[in-house]
């Protein structure tokens, strides 16, 4: 009995060769377990064609039958997502790729003009088969410095990558970013800035968000940044992300004070003074505020004064003592049963 071509459903087929990236062959070789119908290699191109799933190109399906990369094991865990994250929150790209005649898998890219600066993006994905990076293109009175480009083979793992980070072709942070010390550091590499204004000892940290929705930064950044205790804001002419200076040496304390990569260590360049705890990190409220004053003031507890003084500041230990000296001046509470 011929097998019924409507029968193949949409959803398993574009799973198996979207998703998972298996050749019509492999789909055909188990098509009874994976679409619930028995089908030919033929039969599973041609369903493809009628429910308008893109195919692929000759040369794709060969290089990725040629690939060393085994496409039915998935190298994606925690830690990977972290690194993805933050490496697409800042210079790395992945997108689903599409080509004249079909689809044409994913890969992830990088370039940078610094070569160490791409060979350490793209350090932590070698389980995808990481090219070595090249120099391509030319120079010009915009871009002087060539870039050193890299990327990896395509696999079902990044194809999923992919379609969480470009769903509809358009980027959108995924609601379940990792916000995490890894992904916060590979997106200060890459689209942070530190500059300290001298005059006024003022430290300016933010980060380039002008290319996403506004709505993503505040609904999904701003809540996970301040998730880690770092007090953040989005600045609206630019949308860019601003961490507040009262939160500079947090941000520091999680991401690390040196840079992995010396071409960078301009951004890891901060006062002293910026790494000590803020009187805001301590006080619950501005009765505690005032109370913690006048101990400093009356010489109860050490601490150090920002430049200009506008700050109260505090190493670990004395933070400790000073939140100690305010839990014992609470006043006792008694709870009726």
């Amino acid at each position: 009995m011929p097998v019924d071509r409507k029968k193949i459903d949409y959803d398993k087929l574009h799973e198996q060769y979207i998703v998972q990236g298996k050749s019509t062959t492999e789909i055909a070789k188990d098509s009874l377990t994976l679409l619930g119908v028995q089908a030919s290699a033929s039969l599973v191109y041609q369903s493809l064609i009628r429910n308008n799933i893109p195919v692929r190109n000759k040369s794709v399906s060969v290089s990725m039958s040629k690939s060393t990369l085994d496409i039915d094991q998935s190298f994606i865990d925690e830690p990977t997502i972290e690194w993805i994250d933050g490496f697409l929150l800042g210079d790395g790209s992945v997108k689903l790729e599409w080509r004249s005649n079909g689809f044409g898998g994913s890969r992830f890219s990088f370039g940078s003009v610094e070569i160490d600066w791409t060979k350490y993006a793209m350090s932590k994905l070698s389980a995808y088969g990481v090219s070595e990076p090249k120099q391509y293109g030319k120079t010009t009175e915009r871009c002087p410095n060539i870039e050193w480009q890299s990327r990896t083979r395509t696999h079902p793992d990044i194809i999923k990558q992919a379609e969480r980070w470009y769903p509809n072709r358009i980027k959108k942070v995924p609601t379940d970013v990792r916000i995490t010390p890894t992904s916060l550091l590979l997106w200060y590499l890459g689209d942070g800035s530190f500059i300290y204004d001298t005059k006024h000892n003022t430290p300016h940290l933010r980060f380039a968000t002008c290319a996403f929705l506004p709505s993503d930064i505040e609904n999904i950044l701003l809540p996970k940044l301040a998730a880690l205790g770092l007090i953040c804001s989005r600045e609206t002419h630019k949308n860019d992300i601003c961490i507040h200076s009262e939160s500079v040496g947090r941000f520091f304390e999680l991401i690390g004070s040196k840079s992995p990569i010396s071409c960078y260590d301009h951004k890891f360049n901060i006062p002293e003074w910026l790494s000590k705890i803020h009187l805001c990190q301590i006080v619950k409220d501005d009765k505690e505020k005032w109370r913690a004053i006048y101990y400093a003031k009356t010489g109860q507890i050490e601490c150090f004064k920002s430049p200009g003084g506008h700050f109260l500041l505090f190493t670990k230990d004395q933070a400790d003592m000073l939140r100690k000296k305010l839990d014992g001046s609470r006043p006792y509470i008694h709870h009726k049963e």
